[in-house]
């Protein structure tokens, strides 16, 4: 049976070498250093991509976009010291598909590669026995990027389809993760913002509503009233008079 190929970008040479040698009991290992050459080799057979995010000649995050062109359902493992909120944004934005922060235990990233590229579609598996990390990182990245894009046309079946996993399984785990629906935790970030924006009386109701991702206005105020249990113009002549009835 031929085995699968992994592309291993990594320019400390003793992390390449160990990780390298590590996963060949499994996979063939492609391996460089350089983004240049990672490119090129993009040209080969590639079931997965292992990436550092410090390369010397350009991030992880050029070198994911890079592959994301020609490749655009290779899953992409990117291996970094860092986990701010905003790279792990960044990564989700650019279709990183995992993100492993370093120092790693080997037996980790072995267990991680071999969950990606199980089954044909290489489709994350939420139930499966090693998905709580990953299933993490997904929720966080999720909550994030409603916060992010909340003024954004999107919806649950934009985001399933955008990182790769069932929609059914990521609604499940949305409600178990923030305790209430997609949609109910996108109008509660809407309109809270737009409670922001009514504080400044030179804006326009209506514009406000398009403003934070409604399309019309009825939608806004039914969302806005469920919220604040008031209207946006009677919140809106509350905050400017405390003394209005």
């Amino acid at each position: 049976m031929t085995k699968k190929s992994i592309l291993l970008v990594e320019d400390d040479e003793v992390i390449r070498t160990m990780v390298k040698d590590y996963l060949e009991r499994e996979y063939h290992v492609i391996e460089t250093s350089r983004y240049a050459e990672a490119v090129k080799k993009l040209a080969d057979h590639i079931d997965l991509a292992l990436i550092d995010y410090a390369l010397p000649d350009h991030d992880g995050f050029e070198l994911a976009r890079a592959i994301r062109q020609t490749k655009p359902h290779l899953p992409i493992i990117m291996m970094t010291a860092y986990s701010t909120e905003t790279m792990v944004l960044k990564a989700l934005r650019v279709g990183i598909t995992d993100y492993i922060k370093k120092p790693m235990k080997l037996t980790y990233l072995m267990k991680r590669v071999s969950e990606l590229l199980k089954g044909p579609s290489g489709e994350f598996d939420f139930e499966s026995e090693h998905a709580g990390n990953r299933k993490e990182f997904i929720m966080d990245s999720v909550g994030w990027y409603i916060e992010e894009n909340y003024m954004e046309d999107f919806s649950l079946d934009k985001l399933a389809n955008k990182l790769g996993i069932n929609k059914f399984n990521l609604c499940r785990s949305f409600k178990e993760r923030f305790g209430q629906g997609f949609i109910s935790y996108l109008n509660n970030i809407r309109v809270k913002n737009a409670a922001e924006l009514l504080k400044k009386p030179n804006l326009n109701i209506t514009e406000i509503a398009y403003a934070v991702g409604y399309k019309s206005f009825t939608q806004f105020e039914r969302a806005f009233k469920k919220t604040y249990g008031i209207a946006p113009r009677e919140y809106r002549k509350h905050r400017s008079n405390p003394s209005y009835n």
